[in-house]
């Protein structure tokens, strides 16, 4: 008996369910209007949304590459550079825990405004002509229609448009190059990334996105450049001081052997027809300073090789695994392209506000 009324339960509940699946079907055909208005809007949201989206082709270029820390096991590597490094206190530079390369400082150092700006000075090659990046950025980007073209409250910059930039260090820019630096920068920043290849590994991919596909080359190999004469820069930044001190002292002692070797052949020759009794002993005491002089010279001549041999050492390595070549990818934007996701969501919106409706007025009456 129990078991009977449990079917008859089911029978009941599969009708009712199949009585209100033909209901709602009976709701959406007597709201067609409605649906078809829903449509329509959900169409003309999705090409309004797509007008205001809509950009130029873009071209996305990366380039992989690896770094590798010039100062890493310095001292059982180097062999013998490791004692002139520890008494010029140049050794294990690459161990420091506030190191600038190391850990997430990297990205950060790789999108600080201090290497954006090396890098937009830098002189390119474009088609056979020089230039400055930076000019040619301004020529070939998109800033000076979205960012300098002005709208329907506002005039176009003409004068950010036409400025032409000259070599120059960044500290010496004036109020107006500053301005416009920072535009450039902050919108290059949005169009580069940098990231690993693997969280394990230590491959980068440094990858931009722009409206031309020979900008995007040409500012990748700019910047990736610029990074590693940065970072050379940064690791050997003491060793350097260190090597043109020696070098200029290398220079002097080079200056008095010239000299001390002079005044020996002058002294030697007179003391060979002289009659003076003190000729002898200032060729003797010559003799004694240049000998002096010479073992000085040739010792800092070692030394300065040292160091010459230790910042070869300390030079990081980048390895370029994957070049940014030509053709590059491309994506293009057009209008009208979601018109179909538009109008299915303008549907859905409008058929839940329709079954929404008629359960509140069921529930009501």
């Amino acid at each position: 008996m129990a078991e009977t009324q449990i079917i008859q339960e089911e029978q009941i509940s599969t009708k009712d369910l199949i009585q209100k699946i033909a209901n709602i079907f009976k709701l959406i055909g007597s709201e067609w209007k409605l649906l078809l208005i829903g449509i329509a809007a959900g169409t003309i949201i999705s090409i309004l949304l797509d007008i205001k989206n809509f950009k130029e082709s873009q071209y996305y270029g990366e380039i992989q590459f690896n770094l590798e820390s010039g100062s890493a096991n310095q001292g059982g590597g180097m062999g013998g550079f490791a004692g002139i490094a520890t008494a010029f206190g140049v050794g294990n530079m690459g161990a420091q825990s506030n190191d600038l390369f190391s850990g997430g400082n990297f990205n950060l150092v790789t999108s600080s405004k201090t290497l954006y700006e090396r890098a937009l000075m830098k002189e390119v090659t474009i088609y056979g002509k020089k230039t400055l990046f930076i000019n040619y950025y301004k020529d070939s980007s998109d800033i000076r229609i979205k960012e300098w073209g002005g709208d329907m409250f506002h005039e176009p910059n003409k004068a950010a448009i036409n400025f032409r930039f000259v070599p120059k260090d960044p500290e010496k820019f004036n109020k107006t190059e500053n301005e416009l630096v920072a535009t450039i920068y902050e919108k290059l920043l949005k169009q580069t990334e940098l990231k690993p290849l693997d969280k394990n590994g230590s491959i980068m991919i440094l990858s931009a996105t722009t409206n031309s596909e020979m900008l995007t080359k040409v500012w990748l190999e700019t910047l990736l450049k610029t990074l590693e004469e940065f970072y050379i820069d940064v690791r050997t930044k003491k060793t350097k001081e260190i090597y043109d001190i020696q070098v200029e002292r290398l220079n002097e002692l080079q200056g008095k052997l010239n000299s001390t070797d002079r005044q020996l052949a002058i002294t030697t020759f007179q003391n060979m027809n002289a009659v003076d009794p003190t000729a002898p002993m200032r060729q003797q005491q010559l003799n004694r300073n240049n000998t002096f002089i010479s073992n000085q010279y040739y010792t800092q001549m070692a030394t300065v090789e040292n160091l010459r041999m230790l910042l070869i050492h300390q030079t990081p390595l980048f390895t370029l695994l994957q070049p940014v070549r030509l053709p590059l990818l491309r994506k293009d934007y057009t209008i009208g392209g979601s018109t179909k996701i538009g109008a299915f969501l303008g549907f859905f919106v409008c058929l839940i506000f329709i079954i929404a409706r008629k359960t509140y007025q069921e529930l009501v009456s």
